[in-house]
């Protein structure tokens, strides 16, 4: 990359080695293509995933552990070696009845490779930026609470 090309004002910075106008190699400090062009878009794309779990959650068509893999972006295989199980228990878990045969103790490994607590997976907080008081609803699985927290 030539250095001219290089250039790009953004508030994410990094050295990138350019060939410079003299023919030579060397650091320049410029913004990231990627975060100027990408970023915004990669988190709206986040919040919308967020979104349609959560609808899914609330419809009951998926637990609260595949609500939780979706946010952390992790694979199934992955998920599956770390908590210790198969992939195929792993799918069942991912099921609001599936969801009813899992154990405290299977929750917890769950809970810490999601890095939440135990009781996190129990309710999924949400909170409105404009007030600060809590409400509850229930979910189409009776295990998961929804609390909303609102300012006042």
């Amino acid at each position: 990359m030539k250095e001219k090309d290089s250039k790009i004002d953004h508030s994410h910075q990094l050295i990138l080695y350019v060939e410079k106008e003299d023919s030579s190699y060397g650091p320049v400090q410029t913004g990231s293509y990627m975060a100027n062009h990408y970023l915004d878009d990669f988190f709206e794309k986040k919040e919308r995933l967020r979104q349609k779990r959560l609808d899914e959650l609330i419809e009951g068509r998926i637990s609260p552990l595949a609500y939780y893999k979706d946010l952390v972006d992790i694979g199934e295989g992955d998920l599956a070696v770390r908590v210790g199980i198969s992939r195929r228990k792993l799918r069942s878990h991912m099921t609001p009845e599936g969801f009813t045969r899992v154990s405290v103790s299977l929750l917890a490994r769950y809970a810490e490779v999601f890095g939440v607590p135990v009781a996190q997976i129990f309710q999924i907080i949400l909170c409105d930026e404009s007030r600060i008081e809590l409400t509850h609803e229930g979910t189409g699985v009776p295990q998961v609470m929804i609390t909303r927290i609102n300012r006042k």
